[in-house]
């Protein structure tokens, strides 16, 4: 598809395009709701990814045609408004809001957008989409900026532009990810390590298993999430904590009293979950998938009955997992309320594991979901086309 973009562009906007970007979708293996909350995470980069394809253009208008929606827009860069009609166009804007805001001058661009990540499934296409905007830019007009320092623009716009108040995990790792290797990453120091994930040793495939519940990430019950947990923290702040990172669950069990049910338990799920990635680590580097499996059970089984983010669609991914031999672990992956799990399983045994989710879809009248079998891929790239490429 990369390559037939090309021409499309030019058909949309009678020019060709100059520069051509794409940024990765993620799953997480473990490490949910931990990012915002300063603590540990471990996601991977996946094969489905979002192209941006653009060219300057002589004044301060931006047009963007979005090639999966068949749809386009005209802002200008005067005058940068959030859109309440089409809100795809709001992580473009924010993009730009964000530079400018920084202060970096840019000219107005013709984009052409199209991705192959399942929108509101969890699997972070509005971060994909963000890095293949700004990779995009900074090539384009040569800005200058490092990986990092994009990966912080994208998630300010996203929490000041857009209205999502998520933490960095997304964006790091669309651009740090690479193939067959995790992210394990300190959101609080942005320290990170690449993890070797030698699934094949166990022959093992990750599945993705879209619930077919749609939620979006800006609403009321995520951003509540975030201030009950960050009410927790400052509870504990008072004992000499500076981060969840340094809070123990025996410390945690000492303050309960001092804190109402629904706070202690959303710090208990970051403690606990922090404790349980860096368990993952170690699984992983000694090729325990077993381990890790147990982990990932275990986390799934914290964000349901302590920080409330599950739903029961979600929950059969996790309870026909919990039942099933050749299925190593299952969770919901991503911010919940619907969106995508992933569960690792047998190669050979996907079909029947597929099987037993949509024959129990059914019997509880479930939307039917949809699956993807994801490998662990690379991160964000981008380039400037020559002439035989723009054709």
């Amino acid at each position: 598809m990369e390559k037939s973009l090309g021409p499309v562009f030019e058909e949309i906007h009678n020019s060709p395009p100059d520069v051509a970007s794409s940024a990765p979708g993620r799953i997480n293996i473990i490490g949910e709701h931990t990012d915002y909350n300063q603590g540990y995470v471990l996601p991977a980069a996946i094969n489905m990814r979002n192209y941006f394809f653009l060219s300057k253009r002589a004044d301060e208008k931006v047009c963007i045609w979005t090639e999966n929606l068949k749809k386009r827009e005209l802002f200008s860069l005067k005058k940068i408004y959030f859109s309440k009609q089409n809100k795809w166009i709001n992580y473009v804007k924010g993009i730009f809001w964000t530079l400018q805001e920084a202060g970096f001058e840019l000219r107005g661009i013709n984009g052409l957008i199209w991705g192959n990540i399942p929108l509101e499934a969890g699997l972070s296409s509005s971060a994909a989409l963000e890095v293949s905007i700004i990779l995009g830019l900074n090539t384009l007009f040569k800005l200058g900026l490092a990986p990092q320092r994009m990966a912080e623009i994208a998630r300010k716009a996203e929490n000041d532009f857009v209205g999502v108040e998520c933490g960095i995990m997304d964006q790091f790792v669309s651009f740090f990810g690479k193939e067959k290797k995790a992210v394990f990453l300190d959101c609080e120091t942005l320290e990170y390590e690449l993890v070797p994930v030698h699934l094949e040793r166990e022959d093992l495939q990750i599945l993705v298993f879209e619930s077919g519940v749609h939620r979006e990430l800006a609403s009321s019950e995520y951003n509540k999430r975030r201030n009950e947990s960050f009410q927790a923290l400052e509870l504990l702040k008072k004992y000499g904590t500076k981060s969840y990172k340094q809070v123990t669950l025996g410390l945690l069990e000492e303050r309960k009293n001092e804190m109402d049910e629904a706070l202690y338990k959303r710090a208990r799920h970051v403690v606990s979950e922090n404790e349980r990635v860096k368990q993952a680590v170690e699984a992983m580097r000694k090729d325990d998938f077993l381990l890790l499996g147990e982990l990932i059970f275990r986390s799934h089984k914290s964000l349901r009955d302590d920080y409330e983010v599950s739903c029961p669609e979600l929950d059969l991914l996790y309870e026909s997992g919990r039942e099933f031999p050749d299925c190593f672990g299952a969770r919901l992956t991503g911010a919940g309320f619907g969106g995508s799990g992933i569960a690792l399983v047998k190669q050979e045994r996907l079909a029947a594991f597929r099987n037993k989710l949509l024959e129990e879809a059914s019997k509880r009248k479930f939307p039917r979901p949809e699956f993807y079998e994801v490998e662990i891929g690379e991160g964000a790239k981008a380039y400037f086309l020559d002439k035989e490429e723009k054709r």
